[in-house]
């Protein structure tokens, strides 16, 4: 049973999904409510979205681990963000968070779909995703284990994961992403208005999912600067399967450079805003896992 779910939006300010998802919540606050929990709905970072730029000084999505949270010496517009939200969500590590559960709104300018990204592995957040999977059979699950762990914005409670759809460019709202992400939304509130009536829910006993194991950076000079670009073979080709000899990456001079290493799946290719991170795409392993009781 939950108390207070918690929806945010605009984490990253040029995300504009969940930017006018909460705009629209806030002219129609009856969309989200139900009978048997709160329903709270925010900006994260409204200076970023007033700027439609993807932060302010640094990654929202990356400024709540707890050294950051603790750490009063960080100035920076986000480090600041991240615990005053800390007051309001958590506090993290609580035992007794202000809200139970956190769902944070992103889009992606690859071609991930429909996803789930989930860095906790909460029983009841696993039971949500399996409920989702059910409701939407062409949701993906990836369970990220990527460039910092634990500073998440759903970190802050103890379930949660982020809904990450595209492809859509940063700065840009598409309708049809839009709707997508509202109907998960909607698909979760109700998964917990059943739960809070002891409505039986039959759930599948496993599900699949993408899980994380690296990391692949775009090819560099000794100066750091990048010189090949995705293979026009790998672009949109997110979830799909690569063995050794797939071509990865193609080089100013029209080299292909081929992949090498056990066959894995391709996630967040060519994002545009892990350029600055410093990476091309993940590596997942795909896998069932149980859902347990």
């Amino acid at each position: 049973m939950i108390n207070k779910l918690a929806i945010t939006g605009g984490t990253h300010g040029n995300e504009l999904t969940g930017v006018y998802l909460i705009n629209k919540w806030k002219l129609q606050p009856e969309l989200i409510k139900r009978s048997n929990f709160e329903t709270l709905f925010l900006h994260t970072n409204e200076k970023s979205i007033q700027m439609c730029r993807r932060y302010v000084d640094h990654d929202l999505n990356r400024s709540f681990n707890t050294i950051d949270l603790s750490d009063d010496s960080l100035d920076r517009h986000e480090a600041k963000l991240a615990k005053d939200l800390n007051k309001l969500l958590g506090p993290k590590g609580s035992k007794n968070t202000n809200v139970d559960f956190i769902v944070d709104l992103h889009t992606t300018t690859a071609n991930m779909g429909l996803s789930i990204v989930v860095s906790n592995d909460s029983k009841l957040t696993w039971k949500v995703i399996a409920y989702l999977c059910q409701q939407e059979p062409s949701l993906q699950v990836y369970r990220w284990q990527g460039d910092e762990e634990g500073a998440f914005v759903d970190s802050m409670a103890p379930h949660g994961f982020a809904i990450e759809v595209g492809s859509v460019p940063q700065g840009v709202l598409r309708a049809d992403i839009f709707l997508q992400t509202e109907a998960l939304v909607y698909h979760i509130l109700d998964f917990f208005e059943k739960v809070n009536s002891d409505i039986m829910i039959s759930l599948p006993s496993e599900i699949e999912i993408y899980d994380h194991q690296n990391l692949v950076d775009y090819p560099r000079n000794s100066d750091g600067d990048i010189i090949a670009m995705v293979h026009h073979d790998r672009q949109d080709k997110d979830y799909a399967l690569i063995g050794s000899g797939s071509p990865l990456f193609l080089t100013l001079e029209g080299k292909t450079i081929s992949y090498e290493g056990e066959p894995l799946h391709a996630l967040f290719i060519n994002e545009a805003a892990y350029y600055e991170k410093g990476f091309a795409m993940c590596l997942a392993k795909k896998k069932s896992i149980m859902i347990t009781e």
